[in-house]
């Protein structure tokens, strides 16, 4: 299954540069494309993340970029804080080292602020994890939620909260 998965992100990342390089489409897209991808990359061999997803709010500038991924191994919310925070750094130092995309940028430097991250929590051998565990964990707009599968189907239940800032101020 998790062979499934790591073909499953390589094809995204694919069809990703596929979009990038053959299809018409504004230069800001194509870079924030080429910065998702590179980011994506490096956080699948730092922190076994595998993208399933990306997006953002780019109508006539780029003002916020978002990535979803996929993480086999349950975790507790202080490792769900680092994968959070690492990947938002990342992608934050990607994004403003970028002298190419910062005249797209609708604010610069980009900040937790613009960032989305969104990362459903698995089994190593791809099944859900059980509902007592963390399922999903998310930042946006500079917010970290840690959730639990809720009472109903299809629901989620926020067990902690936190700023970027007292996110990384925890971690130190």
């Amino acid at each position: 299954m998790k062979y499934f998965r790591v073909v499953i992100s390589v094809l995204l990342i694919a069809c990703a540069l596929i979009y990038f390089f053959f299809l018409k489409s504004d230069d800001y897209e194509k870079l924030a494309d080429k910065i998702t991808i590179k980011t994506a990359q490096k956080l699948s061999v730092e922190n076994g993340l595998f993208l399933i997803g990306t997006g953002g709010k780019m109508m006539d500038d780029i003002q916020m970029m978002y990535m979803g991924f996929e993480y086999f191994h349950p975790i507790n919310i202080d490792r769900g804080r680092e994968l959070l925070l690492s990947s938002i750094e990342e992608y934050l130092t990607v994004i403003n080292s970028d002298e190419k995309v910062r005249p797209y940028l609708h604010e610069f430097p980009f900040t937790a602020n613009n960032i989305e991250i969104g990362i459903w929590i698995l089994n190593s051998d791809g099944s859900k994890v059980a509902s007592d565990k963390i399922r999903y964990i998310h930042a946006n707009h500079g917010i970290l939620s840690y959730y639990m599968d809720g009472e109903e189907e299809y629901s989620r239940k926020t067990v902690h909260e936190e700023t970027y800032n007292e996110a990384l101020k925890t971690s130190e």
